[in-house]
């Protein structure tokens, strides 16, 4: 009788040790799957991280470029509001008005 016990035990031991293995297996693949669907909705999230950040890039390109084009055009305004004061001024006295 104690053989027959000592056979049932190892046994008992073999088929839960089986089973174990069985379920952190399937609780490994079931993981995986999960890590597998994450990395699918990462992917994408990288992809427009980069493009945002190439599109600030570029604005902000966009930007400098607009900032010295209004720099630009404020001078040019500023040179013509000087000219238009300078034709408003009246004109010198002439040689001949200076003679009278």
């Amino acid at each position: 009788m104690e053989g027959g016990k000592f056979i049932i035990a190892i046994l008992l031991a073999i088929v839960l040790s089986g089973a174990s293995y069985y379920m952190n297996s399937k609780e490994i693949d079931e993981l995986k799957g999960q890590i597998a669907s994450l990395q699918g909705k990462i992917n994408p999230i990288q992809t427009n991280a980069v493009n945002a950040g190439a599109l600030a890039n570029a604005a902000k390109a966009a930007a400098d470029a607009a900032a010295v084009s209004a720099g630009k055009a404020n001078d040019a305004i500023m040179q013509l509001n000087a000219t238009v004061a300078d034709l408003q001024k009246p004109p010198p006295p002439s040689a001949a008005t200076k003679k009278k």
